[in-house]
């Protein structure tokens, strides 16, 4: 993966007002909204490969489809050069051009080529509006919630941040069932913790702080602390209880492996997978994770790549 995506330039009144979103009334054929949405896929760089070798074609484009949408609120929400106020009306407008989508079953008329894709999908995989505006709010919750006071307000905020991307790989693949959407959530939120903990510095440079202050005050460790960045026992601490809160979630989420199409199976085998590499990463360097931002080596993505080849084999007899 490369470096982050241009997405161009979003343009806003000096009263605040958006006028303009990045993208918008652009790339007005449906075939080029798709090759847009492949294009922002293949140049963002993640812990995980979005779709793989493995992962079936005619579900491809719709898990591109989804990532792109993603990737531009995440865009609106962290790299917008604009305060939090106005990063929340670019937000706001991303919102309301979503609710044009999802008009009349997904037949209304959105400005931005990513929502046509959206549409596309949804239409496709038969998905409600629901997920994708929970994504919305957690980006806008990122505007103004800096602080969390315990896991149990995390982890509120993993249900918008995380939780629905596994819902709508659940829908690309078939499944509709409320089931499946809870074990589902095991992995999100883990997957989402495992990302907040490799990366406390970079948040940090945002003015956000996930690490719940209940965990920081059991042992000992200010905001003072955090704010210069402290490496010591105290933080060693917290973060093997913080890691390994998020490796129990791993693991519950597991069960999940055994209930639904195998082939996504492997697809949620290889997500766990690199998030699990990541903790692991994590313990690896002595939990300083302010000295450094802990990162999956090649060779580690190599050996996970073939360890899903040899589960990719066994689904596909048990798909015959």
């Amino acid at each position: 993966m490369g470096e982050k995506f241009d997405f161009g330039e979003h343009r806003v009144a000096e009263d605040g007002t958006v006028t303009h979103l990045a993208g918008w009334d652009s790339k007005p054929s449906q075939e080029e909204a798709l090759a847009y949405c492949t294009l922002i896929t293949k140049s963002h760089y993640e812990n995980f490969v979005v779709t793989n070798h493995f992962t079936p074609e005619e579900h491809v484009q719709h898990i591109q489809n989804i990532y792109a949408f993603s990737r531009y609120g995440d865009d609106l929400g962290d790299d917008a050069p604009f305060s939090d106020e106005i990063r929340w009306n670019l937000l706001d407008a991303w919102e309301q051009d979503l609710e044009e989508a999802a008009k009349d079953n997904w037949s209304g008329n959105p400005r931005h080529p990513i929502l046509r894709a959206v549409q596309y999908t949804a239409k496709e995989r038969n998905i409600p509006k629901e997920p994708f505006w929970k994504l919305i709010q957690a980006f806008k919750m990122d505007q103004t919630k800096k602080r969390f006071a315990n896991f149990d307000e995390l982890r509120e905020y993993c249900f918008y941040s995380a939780d629905p991307v596994g819902h709508l790989f659940l829908y690309i693949y078939g499944h509709d069932d409320e089931e499946l959407r809870k074990l589902a959530d095991w992995t999100c939120t883990a997957l989402q913790l495992a990302n907040h903990w490799q990366d406390v510095s970079r948040d940090l440079e945002q003015n956000r702080i996930y690490m719940p202050e209940d965990t920081m005050t059991r042992h000992g460790y200010s905001y003072e602390d955090y704010n210069s960045r402290v490496f010591d026992n105290r933080w060693k601490a917290l973060m093997i209880e913080e890691v390994e809160r998020a490796q129990e979630w791993f693991d519950k989420g597991t069960e999940l492996w055994t209930k639904c199409d195998p082939k996504l199976a492997v697809d949620l085998m290889m997500f766990s997978w690199g998030g699990q590499a990541v903790l692991e990463a994590i313990r690896r360097q002595g939990y300083d994770t302010w000295r450094k931002r802990p990162k999956v080596s090649k060779f580690k993505q190599l050996i996970l790549l073939m360890k899903a080849r040899r589960k990719w084999k066994a689904a596909l007899k048990l798909s015959i």
